[in-house]
């Protein structure tokens, strides 16, 4: 019996040992099937492999300056708004390292990247990428900060460090050596002030984050720290750090600007697109990010203000030259005062003395033929720039022209030659009125001999005006100014560009109304001219009746098009100098300059009722549209956004009495 019992209880286990190890075997061959589908449809596998076809991804660079784990938080946010903005591309974050973004710049696997503006430089000189399509707006309590600085700490209770002098020799921590505010900043003013970095420090640490040098000197492990602007304020807001506990190293203030800094500031980080993404998606990208709003709450978990057209970058580009960062850490061509310093005493005195000897030989019968082919090096090399090219006499009359400089203005050089530049085609400024040749910058080198660099506007031959980025630079001769130097390019595409982006982004794409905070800004700029001149005015909230209907029965093709139809309307029942803008989904708004209360009031029922009476052909339907207005007074002192709330309450009112009304506060 016992061995009867046994058996079934036998074969039973070893079932389940051999379901126990079919199914372990079944989870290897999914893992191992899983690991292949892995590699085979990774972000980068994916991207190479489908080419073209994958143009509905657009992958997202970022820098990871804080971290991936702490620079994803941030980003992420970002990432989702420009996927919900630019359906039907999906937008991809790729947090990365500098090393990583160089690499993945130069095999073209990213679209979209956005790092320090140093490094941006140096992707840049690696890859033809295109220019910086916006700049970020960061926020500090509330106030938008479109500059960055550097810091530099030490403990509160050394002594031994006052001054940037001191600095030098001592063990300085840093997040790491690309980045602007955590060490090339204070690079640059430590090298003004005459320490070179890294020869003359004892050690530099580069210990990853900014929270990470904070705390390397609060305990001493660090003499001096080195980072970004508003760092300190957030630990020490937080609690993380004591305010007795570390020393800013000389503290500066600058105007406007709500953090402590010890360096001058620099524009905050560019965004920019790789030559590979189409011009309509970069177009759609910037008008994108211009108008995040700091109540998006894409903004909000960011902790960012948005972001503003492109910031000029050329002071980052002159500190990286300074510090021979790459891509400028070419050392110059040997020079004979490299000579010089290499070598001193007998032999220095040999060699100059067989210089000496070698060139009285040659100089007579040298000299005329270099100068003759000096000259002519020059203006091949001058005649080869694709920019213009002239210099003056002491009179402002030219006496070199390269031939870039002439094509722009449409002239010959016999025609320039010997003639007064300011006369010849800097004669007006853009409107018409006429140029003193006092205020000329030309001109007012001439006389104080320092360098300007300013937008202008020149005249071609034919009559035809065009601004121009210019530069002019004095020529000395001992210490006296005998000349200047004028390099000027034409930047009429720039500008129209530059006007198609602020117009992106201060109007609604839908009804061409300005968009919500271009009208908050008109309104205000309205106020403040009240609070001056005095006055009076009106403001009205508008709101579609049933609009939800409209969508949900017949499509949202039929929603924008009674979108578009009322605005039509609003803009020719509202008189010139009246502001509309669409606020948001079917909330519009209009402003009434010199007008009453019940003058409003008085225009929102004109306006109501010449909407009442008549029927749209909308998508093949016709449709009846009505509207509620809020109505309220507008003075000089009440803020803007209470006034929108007073009125919105109104427009509220005007729903809940029944809609197809007017109703004033």
């Amino acid at each position: 019996m016992t061995d009867v019992r046994r058996e079934p209880v036998t074969t039973m286990a070893g079932g389940r040992r051999f379901m126990r190890y079919a199914a372990w075997w079944m989870r290897v061959f999914q893992g191992l099937a899983a690991l292949a589908l892995t590699g085979l449809y990774s972000p980068v596998a994916l991207s190479a492999a489908s080419g073209p076809q994958a143009g509905d991804v657009l992958r997202f660079g970022v820098f990871s300056y804080l971290g991936e784990e702490q620079t994803r938080r941030q980003y992420q946010p970002i990432a989702d708004y420009l996927t919900r903005r630019l359906a039907p591309h999906h937008v991809v974050l790729e947090v990365l390292p500098q090393a990583e973004i160089d690499r993945r710049v130069a095999d073209g696997s990213l679209d979209l990247v956005t790092t320090n503006p140093t490094h941006f430089l140096h992707a840049r000189a690696q890859q033809p990428l295109s220019g910086v399509i916006a700049t970020l707006v960061e926020l500090d309590h509330g106030q938008p900060l479109y500059r960055l600085g550097g810091v530099m700490l030490t403990r509160a209770a050394r002594t031994d460090i006052a001054g940037l002098d001191d600095v030098r020799g001592k063990i300085i921590g840093t997040p790491g050596l690309v980045n602007l505010g955590g060490y090339r900043a204070q690079a640059y003013e430590l090298l003004r002030a005459g320490v070179t970095l890294p020869r003359e420090a004892r050690a530099i640490v580069q210990l990853g984050t900014h929270e990470a040098v904070v705390r390397a000197v609060v305990d001493g492990r660090v003499e001096v720290g080195f980072v970004r602007s508003g760092v300190l304020e957030k630990m020490r807001a937080s609690g993380e750090v004591r305010a007795d506990e570390v020393r800013v190293i000389r503290p500066l203030t600058h105007p406007g600007y709500p953090l402590i800094a010890s360096t001058r500031l620099y524009p905050e980080w560019p965004v920019f697109a790789l030559p590979h993404v189409d011009e309509s998606v970069v177009r759609k990208v910037a008008a994108a990010l211009f108008e995040l709003e700091p109540d998006d709450p894409a903004a909000r978990v960011a902790g960012i203000y948005g972001y503003t057209i492109p910031a000029d970058y050329l002071a980052i580009e002159d500190l990286t030259r300074s510090l021979r960062l790459p891509p400028y850490e070419r050392a110059p061509d040997f020079t004979v005062r490299d000579v010089f310093q290499r070598w001193s005493g007998e032999f220095l005195i040999a060699l100059f003395g067989m210089l000496i000897i070698a060139a009285l030989v040659a100089l007579l019968l040298q000299v005329l033929r270099r100068e003759t082919l000096l000259r002519t090096r020059h203006q091949r090399l001058l005649n080869s720039l694709g920019e213009g090219v002239y210099d003056v006499d002491t009179q402002g009359n030219c006496t070199f022209i390269n031939r870039a400089a002439l094509q722009m203005i449409g002239m010959e050089e016999g025609d320039v030659l010997g003639r007064d530049q300011h006369a010849l085609f800097h004669h007006h400024r853009p409107g018409g009125e006429s140029y003193p040749v006092q205020e000329c910058p030309v001109d007012q080198t001439l006389r104080d001999g320092q360098e300007r660099r300013l937008e202008e506007w020149f005249f071609r031959a034919d009559g035809e005006g065009f601004p121009v980025d210019l530069t002019v630079s004095p020529i000395w001769d001992r210490e006296r100014v005998t000349g200047a130097v004028v390099v000027f390019r034409d930047i009429t595409e720039h500008k129209r560009l530059e006007r198609e982006l602020i117009e992106m982004a201060t109007t609604d794409g839908l009804t061409g109304l300005p968009n919500r905070r271009h009208f908050m800004e008109m309104a205000g700029r309205q106020q403040a001219h009240m609070r001056r001149m005095g006055g009076r005015a009106c403001l009205l909230m508008i709101d579609i009746d049933h609009f939800k209907e409209v969508n949900d029965r017949h499509g949202h093709a039929a929603g924008d098009e009674v979108l578009r139809i009322f605005a039509d309307i609003l803009r020719a029942n509202l008189r010139q100098m009246d502001i509309a803008g669409r606020i948001g989904g079917e909330e519009f708004a209009a402003l009434l300059p010199d007008t009453a209360l019940d003058e409003g009031a008085e225009i929102a029922e004109r306006l109501r009722v010449s909407l009442e009476g008549r029927c749209f052909e909308v998508s093949g339907v016709r449709l009846r549209i009505t509207i509620s207005v809020g109505c309220v007074a507008l003075d000089g002192e009440t803020l803007i956004d209470e006034v929108l709330a007073s009125a919105d309450r109104a427009l509220y009112r005007a729903k809940e009495e029944g809609r197809n009304r007017v109703v004033t506060t």
